[in-house]
């Protein structure tokens, strides 16, 4: 596999970062993920652009802002993907800062375990945590308070952490939260990350007659939804049957959630 190191054209085993850098020191960096399907990227326009306005709200920059779309192609080439996942990170090294905070830039494919196909038959479990990310706009490096709980987790069907203020629901860390309730879709609008797969969510509900608000979820609404699904890249439409020790509605993923579920596969699959 290449990827690009800020610059060049190298192996991803080559591919290091500085042990002096403030992303490692401080936790500082910009990143984007997205999926590569027969061998273009899936939305990769709206990754891209995510991934700029990041950058933007971290106050940093790269040599290559104007030049990412050729980047990726270029990776893709070089390592003839078809199906795989990409990563970008804006990494600034230096402590000093006049202006934007410059980085540099990381592209490289990985490849993602898949889910268990059961989850998506029976449904996952999510746990919650109270805990409101710093500058939610931005996708950034800093995944350690998800990550962290997570790792405490020892039931194969939680799926993630979803984050709350103790009153209202935010999103969980990888992901957006979705709550069906009376067959229509409500989906928190505020203090959340503008997932992609969440847009492409909130496009297609209309063709399906399905209606949907952005608005505030709260934790009661959460627990007494007849359905609830998680979207992001990597789950895409994830049904979830359980939050902490409450099941939810009928304890199966719902109807609404599979329509969902089979609309945004029969786009990905046509892209």
């Amino acid at each position: 596999m290449i990827g690009f190191n800020n610059g060049s054209y190298e192996p991803v085993a080559t591919i290091g970062v500085p042990v002096t850098s403030l992303s490692i020191n401080r936790g500082y960096g910009a990143f984007e993920f997205f999926e590569i399907t027969g061998g273009r990227p899936f939305y990769g326009e709206r990754h891209l652009a995510r991934f700029r306005r990041s950058m933007q709200i971290l106050n940093l920059k790269t040599d290559f802002d104007d030049q990412l779309e050729a980047v990726v192609a270029e990776v893709i080439r070089l390592s003839e993907l078809q199906h795989a996942y990409l990563k970008l990170y804006a990494l600034p090294h230096e402590l000093n800062c006049n202006g934007r905070r410059q980085a540099a830039l990381y592209v490289f494919p990985t490849e993602m375990p898949l889910f268990d196909p059961m989850l998506y038959k029976e449904g996952a479990k999510l746990v919650t945590h109270c805990h409101q990310r710093f500058l939610p706009e931005a996708k950034s490096t800093n995944y350690l308070p998800g990550q962290f709980w997570m790792d405490q987790e020892a039931d194969p069907r939680v799926a993630d952490v979803l984050y709350h203020n103790g009153r209202t629901v935010q999103e969980s860390s990888r992901g957006n939260i979705f709550a069906v309730k009376d067959g229509a879709v409500i989906t928190p609008a505020k203090d959340v990350l503008q997932g992609i797969t969440r847009g492409l969510v909130l496009e297609m509900l209309p063709a399906m007659g399905i209606l949907h608000t952005e608005a505030e979820l709260s934790l009661e609404l959460l627990y007494g939804a007849d359905e609830l699904f998680v979207s992001s890249t990597t789950k895409h439409i994830l049904p979830v049957t359980q939050v902490d020790d409450k099941h939810i509605g009928s304890g199966k993923p719902g109807p609404v959630t599979c329509q969902i579920r089979e609309q945004f596969m029969r786009l990905k699959y046509e892209y």
